[in-house]
């Protein structure tokens, strides 16, 4: 079998690339949507493998921006990762694996991202799980507060013109303080947000958009739909919420409210919230909301010095850490964490872990303690696992709220 892994060259290839793993999903080209696309990841970030002349599997990455803990780094938001059916097992995906993240590391992206769609596929290439997910279905009759308020803002409906240029400001002011949260630029917000084909939809209606305001300020939204419904004379409707923010705990509480009491709503729904979501602690009956909870976010650390580097922590450190990487072996050996920085060490380890555990420590959303109970590392020096538990801590659970 002659095997060709490489970046496509226009919009055919491209969406060649794109279907090996669309046609799992039902996925019909449609040339402007791919066109659209392709624009968003640009043509050399989407590599495709052509196995005997014919494209056999595809991958592709955005060029993003990820929050970590106190800090953002640049990262391949890694996506469309796929192969045919009919070439399975031959070395596809891991070409395409190998040829994506060596672009990646040249490109001094020092991580990479995805959201799998299989939890078992990624980790043989060094991708960790880092944060936890998870969906509400919470029925009206539930829908009470545990403490009383007065709302502090207003709030009105807004089109998708107006929402294009409300909105974002909003979002990058939120950005920042959430780890796993993802960098959108323009054609993201009007393909992806702002954009409504019906095929997106899901049964439901339009997204409907909602601006709070305070003081004169924009201080939260939240997008939505409604899918209704009536069954024996009385609504069965649902209310799917896309997304609602707050810039403060008043703002992200009042938005919640509005949500929760729309009329002829039997159920709400939401997705993607991270286990410790303020809407837990604000519901007078959280379990009520029956949140089942999954994996979230994926993260490969790429460049070991820059990623530990590129984040804050909650102290000086120092702590050494003895890296396993077979897929990118630039990053194995010791690297000493101290004063915010890490450099390659020949410093006696404290912790030894392969780069998936680093993966899913670097946000702050899974503790060494809990990888060590798992396996997944060893602590050579004793208070080893503490010390990096108090370093690595966070304010939040890292939190992506849209699949990429």
């Amino acid at each position: 079998m002659a095997l060709e892994v490489r970046p496509v060259k226009d919009v055919a290839e491209f969406t060649e690339g794109v279907l090996a793993i669309g046609q799992y999903f039902g996925m019909v080209a449609n040339e402007e949507r791919m066109q659209r696309f392709a624009d968003q990841m640009t043509l050399e970030r989407m590599h495709a493998a052509w196995s005997d002349g014919t494209v056999a599997g595809g991958a592709g990455a955005f060029d993003f921006t990820l929050t970590v803990p106190g800090g953002d780094l640049r990262t391949a938001g890694v996506t469309v990762v796929g192969v045919l059916p009919t070439h399975r097992r031959r070395g596809i995906l891991r070409a395409l694996m190998r040829a994506q993240l060596d672009d990646a590391y040249e490109r001094g992206e020092p991580l990479a991202a995805l959201w799998a769609s299989e939890e078992t596929i990624y980790g043989r290439f060094g991708y960790g799980l880092a944060s936890f997910c998870g969906e509400i279905t919470l029925a009206h009759e539930h829908n009470s507060f545990a403490q009383p308020f007065e709302p502090q803002g207003t709030l009105r409906l807004i089109d998708a013109d107006d929402a294009l240029e409300a909105i974002p400001p909003v979002f990058e002011r939120i950005r920042p303080e959430w780890p796993g949260m993802f960098s959108r630029n323009r054609l993201w917000w009007e393909n992806r947000e702002i954009a409504d084909p019906e095929e997106r939809r899901d049964g439901a209606g339009p997204k409907r958009w909602v601006a709070y305001e305070r003081d004169g300020s924009l201080e939260g939204y939240a997008v939505y739909r409604h899918k209704p419904g009536f069954e024996a004379g009385t609504t069965n409707a649902e209310l799917r919420v896309l997304e609602a923010f707050g810039t403060t705990p008043e703002a992200l509480r009042d938005v919640w409210a509005y949500l929760l009491a729309i009329d002829w709503i039997a159920t709400t729904k939401s997705f993607l919230l991270p286990p410790d979501h303020a809407l837990f602690m604000l519901l007078a009956t959280p379990r009520r909301a029956r949140y089942r909870m999954g994996d979230g976010l994926w993260v490969r650390v790429l460049d070991v010095g820059a990623a530990l580097s590129g984040r804050v922590y909650q102290g000086d450190g120092p702590i050494v850490f003895e890296v396993a990487d077979e897929f990118c072996p630039w990053n194995e050996g010791r690297w000493k964490l101290e004063g915010g920085r890490a450099e390659r060490t020949k410093d006696e380890p404290d912790l030894r872990l392969p780069v998936q555990s680093l993966g899913s420590a670097l946000l702050g959303g899974v503790s060494f303690a809990s990888l060590r109970r798992a396996g997944r590392l060893a602590e050579v020096k004793d208070g080893a696992i503490a010390r990096g538990d108090s370093l690595f801590r966070w304010d939040r659970h890292p939190w992506c709220p849209e699949i990429f």
